[in-house]
């Protein structure tokens, strides 16, 4: 059976969200602050994904499972994101409450498995035995095998295994989270703009995806809130989210519209703030 090669950090049908009618969208460069080949319509399967980034190399060889299982998750969660994107407000966009839980699930998924969050889950596993990141490995008389367990955590392979481990979990760390799930539609006037780092949390430091506030982009037309709201959303605020993802984003950007990304940037030099100000300014306008 082949393997599977381009491992993607943001899934396909995801990004499909963001293309136009054509299933395209132009990339932005961020560091060069240009059009990659100056303008020209991509596909989503050719941008955000790592090579064999899931794949798990061992004595037997290279093995898939891992990106399979994320496939799993991703079907799942696709025919949720298709039933939101082709609904309304007045349905509640074609979810209940049991739904909601599995879009906080999903958000989770994409954070850990953002390439720019490696090192965090690398610091974690140099700091914490195996034991403490909620695994162990005993012997067959049911004693923890402390020797192995260490080897076990400093084989290179492991931060792939519990990269995916670690999102799991996060259902079950937040299963007493009582923050408000908010679906919102996007003004359909508005450009497409998906970042390559696409959850916006209020502080970068110490994030809890189960338990902290943030916004994420479902689509061009959807966006998803997750904090306790007492007014009416403003929605004004779409222009400082689009601000806040371009500023956010790592390498690159996809748009339908090279033009939105000419104003966004211009309205950053206008207003001339740090993201962490942009940030506390949205936040604080979610009351």
């Amino acid at each position: 059976m082949n393997q599977s090669v381009k491992h993607h950090f943001l899934p396909i049908f995801y990004l499909k969200g963001f293309a136009s009618e054509n299933e395209k969208f132009k990339i932005f460069n961020v560091k060069t602050k240009k059009f990659k080949q100056n303008g020209k319509l991509f596909s989503p399967s050719f941008h955000f994904y790592i090579l064999k980034d899931n794949t798990i190399t061992t004595d037997f060889g290279e093995d898939d499972f891992m990106e399979k299982f994320y496939e799993k998750i991703d079907n799942n969660f696709a025919k949720i994101l298709h039933t939101i994107n082709n609904s309304n407000y007045e349905h509640r966009f074609g979810v209940n409450e049991d739904d909601m839980p599995y879009i906080n699930n999903f958000v989770s998924q994409m954070y850990w498995r953002s390439p720019f969050n490696k090192n965090i889950l690398q610091d974690d596993i140099k700091k914490y035995k195996l034991k403490q990141l909620g695994l162990k490995i005993i012997d067959e008389f049911g004693n923890h095998n402390e020797e192995l367990s260490e080897k076990f955590k400093n084989e290179p392979e492991f931060y792939k295994a519990y990269k995916l481990y670690n999102s799991l979990l996060d259902s079950i760390r937040g299963f007493n989270c009582r923050t408000q799930y908010h679906i919102l539609a996007r003004p359909k006037e508005l450009p497409s703009i998906c970042s390559d780092f696409p959850i916006i949390f209020k502080e970068n430091n110490l994030i809890k995806v189960y338990e902290d506030d943030y916004i994420f982009p479902l689509s061009q037309h959807r966006i998803f809130v997750k904090r306790n709201l007492t007014q009416r959303f403003n929605h004004q605020l779409h222009y400082l989210i689009d601000l806040i993802s371009l500023k956010q984003s790592v390498n690159y950007l996809a748009t339908s519209d090279e033009s939105y990304i000419d104003f966004l940037i211009k309205l950053d030099n206008e207003n001339n703030c740090t993201l962490e100000e942009y940030k506390k300014n949205l936040f604080n306008e979610l009351i």
